[in-house]
This record gives C-alpha cells, sequence and structure tokens, in this order.
C-alpha cells in the first residue's frame, strides 16, 4: 500500500494496545470514569480482549507519520 501523502510504500504491520485495552473512535475522548460507549460518535475499532494485547493490521509510513488500518 502507498501512503495518501507522499506515495511511497507504507510499511506493513499491526498497531497494538498494551495488555487488556481496545481501540476506539469518538467526537470527543471520555472523561476516564465515564463510560465511553455513551459518547457521541462512539464506534468500536476492537474488542476488549481480557489478558491479551489487543491488535489491528495496520500500515505505516514513517516519512509522514501516518498510521493507516480497516476496521
Amino acid at each position: 500500500m502507498n501512503c495518501p501523502i507522499c506515495n511511497q510504500e507504507m510499511k506493513k504491520g499491526y498497531l497494538f494496545t498494551t495488555k487488556d485495552g481496545a481501540f476506539s473512535f469518538a467526537d470527543a475522548v471520555p472523561r476516564m470514569l465515564q463510560n465511553a460507549r455513551t459518547e457521541e460518535g462512539f464506534i468500536e475499532i476492537t474488542p476488549i480482549k481480557a489478558g491479551q494485547r489487543v491488535h489491528i493490521e495496520a500500515y505505516c509510513c514513517e516519512t509522514c507519520r501516518l498510521v493507516q488500518f480497516r476496521y
């Protein structure tokens, strides 16, 4: 896959979390004690996997510092 900014080939790998974290997306970052699922625009990118690293295949352009992935 080529970078949409500089058109150089992107490095294929994995974006991952620490132990039992998960990736999510929302209109704003929820407060620490707030349930993130109630935040407007919430989308679960990856589910929580207790005791395992959550990961998703991704492509990285080190020149542009861009990471791209599909969920």
